[in-house]
């Protein structure tokens, strides 16, 4: 089978790359027919086929240098093919239409690259983004895998083996693989995470007041980043850290009720009108605007799962005195929409 059949034959996996709903595996796979030589015969031929039927231009050829040196990086980094084939394939392919590679290497959300950190020292780093009102499975090289929240990413060295450590922003979750030998960190702005082997989330978002970090099993230990705060979780605990403060806050939790959003469900025991809030916003990508201090600090036990942001909020009116106004969304002069934007009051 040539690799237009085999592309052909996985338009599943492209489309699951297209609509951002993708897997570490599928990236491997779309991505190793850049990488095999046995292909790269029927590639350079269908990929000439595109050019032929693709009006050329100087931004796409810059955006594609950038793009083939990153996978250039990548490659070498990896061992995975010689540097005289992939010089070659750069050669012919330098005016190459760049709407064969975007698809393959930067909508799916998993990008390599090169930076220089602090010590001289190249370093080439792997990132998967999990866009807006979405969730994204992952899974890194040592078989570790998880879940990236709305709007999330995560980047780790390319030389995961030797470095097992992760950078994030936004809300993941992990299942760690043990490994005797080695640790494994995922790095916040606010705080490290050291583990062993274990299941625990991460919610870092930027634009939150405060981060935190649930065990659901095993052991995770807690770094501040100035090295004065050192805290360990067992499981059904969870850390909150507020940056406006600067405190930190220890409780029990019932793990599961914060983390089953990586399976589809938003489950609240006893949470508050602004958590839920703040939750529903990001699921569905909206901005719920609460008006009243006694409608944000209302508790509500409630489990969702397949229901629209509409359907919930009549849901929330039949059971409290509440009453919403759901807004039109407004196209702005690039063509996009604002968020959904939703107000609510106590009756």
């Amino acid at each position: 089978m040539d690799i237009i059949d085999i592309m052909q034959t996985n338009r599943e996996k492209l489309n699951r790359f297209l609509s951002g709903k993708y897997s570490f595996n599928d990236y491997l796979s779309i991505s190793s027919y850049f990488k095999n030589e046995e292909d790269h015969e029927e590639l350079k031929k269908h990929m000439e086929e595109e050019w032929n039927e693709t009006k050329s231009s100087e931004d796409n050829k810059e955006r594609l240098a950038g793009i083939l040196n990153r996978l250039h990086d990548h490659i070498n980094s990896t061992g995975k093919i010689k540097e005289s084939v992939f010089q070659s394939f750069y050669n012919v392919f330098s005016k190459i239409a760049v709407v064969l590679l975007i698809p393959a290497l930067i909508t799916i959300g998993v990008l390599s690259y090169v930076s220089i950190n602090s010590h001289g020292k190249i370093e080439s780093w792997a990132e998967i983004h999990s866009p807006i009102g979405s969730r994204v499975k992952f899974q890194l090289p040592d078989g570790t895998q998880g879940w990236l929240n709305s709007n999330s990413s995560i980047k780790y060295p390319v030389n995961f083996a030797q470095n097992r450590k992760v950078e994030m922003s936004g809300e993941a979750w992990f299942d760690v693989v043990h490994i005797d030998s080695d640790g494994f960190k995922v790095l916040t702005p606010y705080f490290d995470v050291k583990v062993v082997g274990t299941q625990f989330n991460v919610n870092a978002y930027d634009d939150d007041i405060t981060s935190g970090v649930i065990l659901e099993r095993g052991k995770v230990i807690v770094l501040g980043k100035d090295e004065s705060v050192k805290e360990e979780l067992d499981p059904n605990e969870q850390l909150i850290y507020n940056r406006s403060t600067n405190q930190l806050v220890k409780s029990s939790i019932d793990a599961k009720s914060y983390t089953s959003w990586k399976d589809g469900l938003l489950v609240f025991k006893n949470a508050t009108m602004e958590e839920i809030a703040k939750r529903l916003g990001r699921r569905y990508n909206a901005e719920i605007i609460l008006h009243g201090d006694a409608l944000k600090a209302s508790i509500f036990r409630a489990t969702f799962e397949d229901e629209n942001l509409e359907d919930i909020c009549k849901m929330l009116s039949t059971v409290a005195p509440i009453q919403y106004k759901i807004h039109k969304r407004i196209q702005q002069s690039d063509s996009t929409f604002l968020k959904k934007k939703i107000e609510m009051w106590l009756k």
